[in-house]
């Protein structure tokens, strides 16, 4: 075994911040335009940068990550299917990879892999969410409710005008 149950030894890590960036989709601005066959344009929410309920917001919130290098105690070892976790005294589970003798070692080390989680995250980023909807699916949909809207606010309308005509006679003929 590499190391033994009390030695000091430096942990490779980092430590994030959130940040904002602005959304890839819409550049800032929380719509966007689609133009339809008939050169009709029309606006649709960005849902890169939408959260839950809220509107869409113009940017994305990542995490920037900072390389760390901290030392640590050797607390304890367990060996599963041929693979060698330590025990920390700041960590539950460390593999051996993130483990190193020297403080300059784990700052490259924790610098090769805050890099590898940023990159992973912008890759995140730039792809949508439902990425089988496109921007005018969106807007097809949109539109296709607003008819449909309209449509039963006529009936409505309609069957409110009549009932109102028939409470008219009602009250006219009781007189």
């Amino acid at each position: 075994m590499k190391y033994t149950i009390g030695q000091q030894v430096w942990h490779a890590g980092w430590d994030s911040f959130e940040t904002r960036l602005e959304c890839p989709d819409c550049a800032g601005e929380g719509r966007i335009r689609v133009l339809l066959p008939d050169n009709d344009v029309v606006s649709v929410d960005c849902v890169a940068c939408q959260s839950g309920y809220a509107r869409p917001c113009g940017y994305l919130t990542v995490h920037e990550r900072k390389a760390v290098a901290t030392l640590t105690t050797i607390t304890g070892v367990e060996i599963e299917q041929g693979k060698t976790k330590w025990r920390t005294s700041d960590h539950y589970r460390v593999s051996e990879d993130h483990l190193f003798d020297t403080e300059a070692e784990a700052q490259a080390a924790a610098s090769a892999i805050a890099a590898a989680a940023d990159l992973e995250e912008r890759e995140r980023v730039g792809k949508k969410h439902k990425d089988t909807r496109s921007w005018a699916w969106n807007a097809r949909y949109h539109r296709k409710c607003i008819k449909e809207a309209q449509r039963q606010i006529e009936y409505h309308t309609s069957k409110l005008s009549v009932a109102s005509i028939k409470a008219k006679a009602d009250k006219n003929t009781t007189i």
